[in-house]
């Protein structure tokens, strides 16, 4: 029986819950946490800030020529379809990433986002002259709890509730005081479309008394959050999440006033092929190529703009090795019904290129994007160009590399397996895996075991098991978006597809990180109980297998063994310590080098191999495992 279970979070952490399994006695239930992530601490400007202060968030950290410290975390995959690409969010994680230790059930406050001083006693453009409540000066802002909208299952972040809040404040230099000037209680996004037409909402503020027209002014927005009380380990983590973008303070404003000369990217730049965001490089094939792209672009000003639209691609020494022109198109007006670019000369621009990865040598290119309104100009260029890394290395990912939620399964079984679906173009041999677990609460989910497991291919799930670690493992955690490399006990030779992750041995939640902005699910599967079941929650699995990584590993019971077996390149090399024969075998059990007898200290190299896993052995002693790479 299979049957859905949106879960309403009361003061809780845990934001979707889908998939109710039962057979017989064993339950399963796939679901997602929010996470956060370590914020690094700006510059601070010595200057003091003149008008106009404008910050969309595009630029992936918080800017110290405007900002002061204060735990938000600035990012490109909180919430969808910001009013530009980027924005800050506020939620109940530190600058380390951490649940703030003074979380608790009650009300408690959490982040801070705070300006560093404004000049609003002076204007300084077109001249210098005093500034006054007569300039109608506008503090604006877009804001979106968390949560997300739409579909259960594509929702991601964590939704405030009621007694949560988000404020606004100003300082009064003169009494050394912040004042209260505007809040919101949280809610769900869907509610406030249901109110205002739209998911974003604007608010602005006209600031007229005379005690902030000075040059100390400063604002700042804080959250209030709550915890719940969870008790299952690895749920209790990062918690009501607040987004903010296109913060605008400036003279001549006036109430309602939401246009702005922009056409902006609104999402991040896309990898160029079909399946992944990295791949090793001696898998590709240019039919792994996208046939298009998806590219967002709104235009913020309040008539028909005519915009020109270009992407460059660079190789890794800053050559350009394509280019395409999507010439100029108009850019209809976003407030005329939420509407963005829909020429697919612009929207939806072709790839018609196959990247020269050659001879599987590691590569990188850079896609650049650029965006420009071709009459006057934009009033803010810093959203006109969007980027995106290709990397051809030795592993694969179908995730972008920041997780926006944890995932997990919660069961009444404690033998809980979740797999990831690769495939591989040509045989390949696998070393390591790399995985992103999140902090929870007391790091909760740190003694939660699991070994590492692979499957090949059973009629679209995991079959028969390739590989099984002997050894129980846990989850570890490094710094900010570093992965935790778990090496193999012994290398496996891979070929077409096959279903790399692990099997978990207790009910409680290990909480992998999730990215939600790439869709995978199809490709994710878990079983808990006998029946495989592919996700339906959309996104990534911060999951990466790492193929013919550089290493020497000898199989259980060679590691008593008198001679010195390892790969060197592309060339196995061998000294044995006593006159033995030695003998070379591949996986297919074929004979690549003999050697009748190799007099003791004698350097052996066998060369001209391809890469992938090969069998030494010299003389009784036990075999060699060796990877190629």
């Amino acid at each position: 029986m299979i049957s859905c279970l949106f879960h309403s979070k009361a003061r809780a952490s845990v934001v979707v819950l889908l998939l109710l399994l039962t057979a017989g006695t064993v339950s399963a239930q796939e679901a997602l946490l929010p996470v956060r992530h370590q914020v690094a601490e700006p510059m601070k400007s010595s200057v003091a800030v003149r008008l106009p202060f404008f910050d969309d968030f595009c630029n992936g950290a918080l800017s110290g020529s405007r900002w002061q410290l204060g735990g938000t975390f600035v990012n490109e995959g909180y919430a969808p379809l910001p009013p530009t690409r980027g924005m800050a969010t506020l939620d109940a994680f530190d600058a380390e990433g951490r649940l703030y230790p003074s979380e608790t059930e009650q009300l408690f406050s959490c982040d801070t986002l705070e300006s560093l001083p404004i000049r609003l006693d002076t204007l300084f453009q077109p001249f210098q002259r005093p500034l006054s409540a007569a300039d109608s000066v506008y503090l604006s802002f877009f804001y979106l709890p968390g949560g997300g909208y739409g579909n259960m299952w594509e929702r991601l972040g964590d939704t405030p509730e009621a007694g949560d809040s988000l404020v606004l404040e100003f300082y009064d230099s003169a009494n050394d005081t912040w004042n209260w000037i505007w809040g919101s209680g949280g809610c769900a996004a869907d509610t406030l479309f249901a109110q205002t037409g739209r998911y974003w909402q604007f608010h602005d503020v006209c600031i007229s008394d005379a005690k902030y027209f000075n040059a100390d002014f400063r604002f700042r927005f804080r959250n209030y959050s709550s915890l719940s009380n969870l008790n299952k380990k690895g749920l209790l983590s990062n918690a009501d999440q607040w987004n903010i973008d296109y913060v605008l303070l400036n003279a001549g404003r006036h109430r309602g006033d939401t246009a702005s000369r922009d056409v902006a990217f609104i999402n991040p730049a896309p990898s160029l092929l079909q399946r992944y965001q990295a791949m090793p490089a001696r898998q590709f094939l240019a039919s792994e190529m996208a046939d298009a792209q998806e590219v967002t672009i709104a235009n913020l000003f309040s008539e028909e703009l005519a915009a020109d639209y270009h992407y460059h691609i660079y190789d890794g020494g800053g050559a350009e090795v394509h280019n395409y022109d999507g010439g100029f198109e108009n850019v209809p007006v976003f407030w005329n019904g939420l509407q963005y670019q829909s020429s697919p000369a612009h929207a939806r621009p072709p790839v018609g290129y196959s990247f020269p990865v050659a001879n599987g040598e590691p590569a990188t290119f850079k896609i650049v994007h650029t965006v420009r309104e071709g009459v006057s100009g934009d009033a803010f260029s810093s959203n006109d160009t969007a980027s995106f890394v290709q990397v051809f290395d030795n592993y694969y990912a179908y995730d972008d590399g920041t997780p926006e939620n944890g995932y997990g399964i919660t069961s009444t079984s404690s033998r809980i397996s979740i797999a990831v679906r690769f495939h591989l173009n040509v045989e390949d041999t696998l070393t390591a895996l790399y995985l992103y677990f999140n902090r929870t609460l007391n790091e909760q989910n740190a003694d939660i075991k699991f070994k590492i497991t692979i499957w090949d291919d059973a009629n679209g799930v995991p079959g028969n098991v390739l590989y099984q670690d002997a050894t129980r493992r846990k989850p570890l955690f490094k710094g900010f978006n570093q992965y935790v490399r778990y090496v193999l006990e012994e290398p496996l030779v891979c070929s077409g597809t096959v279903y790399v992750g692990i099997e978990q041995f207790s009910t409680d939640y290990i909480n992998i990180g999730f990215d939600r902005n790439n869709d995978a699910s199809q490709n994710i599967l878990y079983r808990s109980g006998n029946n495989w079941q592919t996700s339906i929650l959309r996104g990534a699995l911060m999951l990466r297998p790492y193929f013919g990584q550089k290493a020497t590993l000898a199989v259980r019971g060679a590691s008593d063994s008198s001679t010195k077996a390892y790969a060197l390149g592309r060339t196995i090399v061998v000294e044995p310590m006593a006159s033995s024969p030695i003998i070379v075998f591949n996986t297919l059990g074929q004979v690549v080098y003999k050697a009748d007898m190799v007099l003791p200290n004698a350097k052996v190299e066998i060369g001209n191999l391809r890469a992938g896993l090969y069998l030494v052995k010299v003389g009784a002693e036990p075999p060699h495992k060796i990877v190629v790479y």
